[in-house]
């Protein structure tokens, strides 16, 4: 496809996706949705920033700026930032109870992190940006905070001495309901659970959110980490939920090598990124590879044993080029090309739905447990690229930009018919789709 034949097919996306981040700018930082999600979220903000970037750098930088901002002096970068207070959304940031912490941050925050995607975006604008004369400063201000994050996740974090940073909350996957964290959840009783109200469902269907009973879970977690103050090695010690996460592990060891390219590229020092890249090499797949099944399931380290639950994270190792290519050969042929699971059929016409249809819990149209995510399309198209699959690319690459012209930026959609599902003027979606655009054109 040409650069003139890709303007024109894509001008109608492009255009909205511009509009849609406008919609939700609030100057400093941009919400996530206009009424669902009015504050700003860590991942979100990345691929927001990306999207950003192709119409506006300064703003994308300051998306950026906005989110590092909220960075705890312990070095981890939460994933709600409240900077205009508390709203009608809940948890509302003194919920917390993170203000005033020795460790913590100066913005109303939340005590949880997420996904550590932002190397990796900051790398995608700087292949375009390089020449730019404020691009270098940029870099050279934001490299050591990113780096700082890294680094108390493969410390602060580490709780058997592999590296791979264990998640405290289903919230810090960024996958909160997925069915891969139901068996774990299941297993916790709640006790003295603070009194709280659930606003998730005023502006979208029960239906489409997390059930109630995982909801009283999310909260009793959060009230275990505001019990010890939110210490890092008093959770990592007694902390009931306890987990390492195939997708997590691998947008972090991918943003490790964007990293390293980036302290190159400034002269940094990058000896110690370099070491971790070395050591998630060394204890991924043994820690994750179920070789029986041909899955990378997550682990449970609480229980000692891997949970046995096939989502699309299985498909992650693959943007990360940890999997060895017998790997991606089972993953493809028993996994991803078929019917029963990740592959279209008579009844599901969209790819990736983010849990294997033959899973028991999985629902099309409730959040994590089996719509499609722009996000988790975006990384398996470029993993998918990373190891050579062209034809799967280009397919996914296709379906992902039909669904988002034919029903909209919305925040997920049902895998069986493309209905548009959860908040509408979905911000991260519209960053997403004017990168998917760039890439449909590379």
């Amino acid at each position: 496809m040409t650069a003139q034949q890709n303007e024109s097919n894509h001008a109608a996306l492009r255009a909205d996706a511009q509009r849609v981040l406008r919609w939700n700018d609030r100057r400093d930082f941009t919400t996530p949705s206009p009424y669902q999600y009015p504050h700003q979220w860590n991942w979100d903000a990345a691929c927001i920033a990306l999207g950003w970037s192709y119409f506006d750098v300064a703003r994308a930088r300051t998306e950026i700026r906005a989110l590092l901002r909220a960075q705890w002096r312990s070095g981890m970068a939460p994933h709600i930032i409240y900077h205009h207070g508390a709203s009608d959304y809940f948890p509302p940031p003194e919920f917390w109870q993170t203000q005033g912490l020795a460790h913590g941050g100066t913005v109303l925050a939340s005590g949880l992190t997420q996904p550590p995607v932002l190397a990796t975006i900051v790398r995608r604008m700087h292949e375009r940006l390089a020449q730019e004369p404020e691009q270098e400063n940029f870099l050279r201000e934001i490299f050591p905070k990113i780096l700082a994050w890294h680094r108390w996740l493969h410390t602060a974090r580490d709780a058997d001495g592999t590296g791979l940073p264990c998640l405290i909350h289903p919230w810090e996957s960024g996958t909160d309901n997925s069915p891969r964290w139901l068996a774990v959840l299941d297993q916790l009783t709640p006790y003295d659970v603070p009194a709280y109200t659930r606003r998730d469902m005023t502006h979208v269907h029960p239906d489409e959110r997390p059930r109630a009973e995982d909801y009283e879970r999310f909260v009793f977690l959060i009230d275990r980490g505001r019990r010890v103050q939110w210490d890092d090695a008093r959770i990592m010690h007694a902390h009931p939920f306890l987990v390492q996460d195939v997708l997590f592990c691998s947008i972090l060891h991918q943003a490790n090598q964007d990293l390293l390219f980036l302290g190159n590229a400034i002269g940094a020092d990058t000896g110690e990124i370099q070491a971790w890249i070395e050591k998630t090499r060394a204890f991924f797949n043994a820690r994750f590879w179920d070789a029986e099944r041909g899955l990378y399931l997550d682990y449970d380290v609480r229980a000692g044993a891997a949970i046995p639950v096939n989502t699309c994270a299985t498909f992650a190792p693959l943007y990360a080029g940890l999997a060895a290519s017998t790997q991606v050969t089972r993953l493809m042929r028993e996994h991803y090309d078929n019917p029963n699971e990740y592959a279209p059929d008579e009844k599901s016409g969209y790819r990736v739905p983010s849990t294997a249809k033959n899973e028991p819990d999985y629902a099309p149209r409730r959040y994590w447990c089996g719509p499609v995510w722009m996000m988790t399309n975006w990384l398996m198209v470029r993993g998918l690229k990373r190891y050579r699959l062209h034809s799967h690319a280009a397919e996914l690459l296709a379906s992902s930009l039909a669904l988002m012209e034919t029903r909209g930026l919305r925040e997920y959609y049902d895998p069986r018919d493309g209905t548009g599902l959860g908040g509408k003027e979905f911000a991260w979606t519209a960053g997403l789709a004017l990168d998917f655009i760039a890439m449909d054109a590379e």
